[in-house]
């Protein structure tokens, strides 16, 4: 596990990673900026929308250290390894989000977790079928929701996932489903690799 934990330098780069998601939860809270949108013109946007990007690039770095011909050959559970990685990563959001929320009463930062949630899944989803290149899919999918995701009012459409409201169901489904559906892209994705 040891050797796991250093080729995966998750050592070094998620205390940073997470220490830059504890930092930008708190900073933030509640903030806003006008940002322009193609259907609803220059609305605000909840800049937390943007915390969880340090701690999915992090982990993208991490499981993109690795050694494939030692970790094909392995008597270890390298899978195994990473996916309790990508989860405790994810646990690690959920748990700042809730605190953030207790502490600070921001319901921007209660959604951080979920957000998180989403945006891994999606993330080792497209990984399986282009690899590194991947890490950009969360960035995109924020840069779409940004100009097209909001309805005059600045309503989110249901689509976006992320500036849903804490309470929103389908937001929920969509992170928990998308991290399912990366979990099980990863897995494949690795057990093919050479």
């Amino acid at each position: 596990m040891l050797w796991w934990l250093k080729a995966r330098r998750a050592h070094q780069v998620l205390p940073c990673a997470l220490a830059a998601y504890v930092l930008l939860a708190a900073a933030i809270q509640d903030t806003t900026a006008l940002l322009p949108s193609f259907t609803t013109g220059i609305d605000p946007v909840p800049l937390m929308l943007f915390v969880p990007m340090p701690l999915v690039a992090g982990l993208m770095l991490c499981l993109e250290s690795r050694l494939p011909s030692a970790e094909v050959t392995a008597t270890r559970q390298v899978i195994a390894l990473d996916t309790t990685l990508i989860l405790g990563v994810v646990a690690a959001a959920n748990l700042v989000s809730l605190a953030a929320f207790a502490a600070l009463g921001s319901t921007e930062a209660a959604t951080t977790g979920r957000n998180t949630a989403f945006l891994v899944g999606m993330m080792l989803t497209v990984r399986a079928v282009v690899g590194q290149p991947a890490v950009m899919a969360p960035v995109l999918w924020l840069v779409t929701v940004l100009l097209f995701g909001f309805k005059p009012g600045n309503d989110p459409y249901p689509w976006t996932v992320l500036p849903e409201p804490l309470e929103a169901r389908n937001a929920a489904w969509a992170a928990v489903l998308t991290l399912g559906l990366g979990l099980v892209a990863h897995h494949h994705a690795s057990r093919t690799s050479p």
